[in-house]
């Protein structure tokens, strides 16, 4: 529903502005990209946060069997993160 909105609401500002003004095809054009990068950013932020708490679950859920040793699962994934440089997107 998203994605229809944005491509039509980008479509008519395009075909609203004269060719005097900007070049609309190069614009529409464009248009499928720039609204495909926008629904997978908004998607990744979407899944950070359900993340974030099934990493929290999952940290208890050992910690309850194994107590202390629930520290090295953690370890091992924040030297990864380190790792990459922080670069969870890509």
């Amino acid at each position: 529903m998203l994605r229809g909105s944005l491509i039509t609401a980008v479509f008519e500002k395009a075909t609203e502005l004269s060719l005097e003004e900007s070049n609309s095809a190069k614009s529409v054009t464009l248009m499928s990209t720039d609204v495909e990068r926008t629904i997978r950013g908004l998607l990744e932020m979407h899944d950070m946060w359900a993340n974030v708490i099934q990493v929290a679950i999952a940290t208890w859920l050992i910690e309850t069997e194994l107590g202390v040793a629930c520290v090295a699962p953690i370890a091992i994934a924040l030297g990864m993160f380190f790792r990459r440089g922080g670069n969870w997107l890509c």
